[in-house]
């Protein structure tokens, strides 16, 4: 009983993160990033993201594992891998365009790169989020 709790605690608190996120940093598209709070913000959403997403998918991974349900525990666990690896990846890459694109009044081209990022952190998530939501379908109690 205790690894179906663990487990189902985990991957609610999993959905729970991922919709919040992919809810949260979706209006944060407006801004407009010309100047440093803005993307730093963003950087910051990503950050806790990132780092509640491996959490909760590594305690769900533990708990479907515990309780026998190796396809479910694999999936959650690349859903973990995914975001410590996106988290590294990522910040990385928005980090070294925060440094240069505020100067002068902001680099358009810069900008624009850190957009992509943005947008494609975005697609990211939804796409875990779904895929998260397909494998739970298949889950019988």
């Amino acid at each position: 009983m205790l690894p179906i709790a663990i487990s189902m605690i985990s991957t609610v608190l999993l959905l729970v993160f991922l919709g919040f996120f992919v809810l949260s940093s979706t209006p944060l598209l407006v801004l407009k990033h010309d100047v440093p709070m803005d993307s730093r913000v963003v950087r910051q959403v990503f950050h806790y993201c990132y780092r509640l997403v491996t959490v909760a998918g590594v305690g769900a991974a533990i708990g479907y594992s515990w309780s026998g349900r190796f396809a479910l525990a694999i999936s959650v666990g690349c859903i973990a891998a995914l975001a410590l690896f996106m988290h590294e990846w990522l910040l990385t890459r928005m980090d070294a365009l925060r440094v240069t694109m505020h100067d002068n009044g902001g680099d358009p081209a810069q900008i624009s790169r850190f957009r992509k990022l943005h947008v494609g952190a975005i697609a990211l998530n939804v796409t875990q989020l779904v895929a998260l939501g397909v494998a739970l379908r298949q889950l019988n109690l």
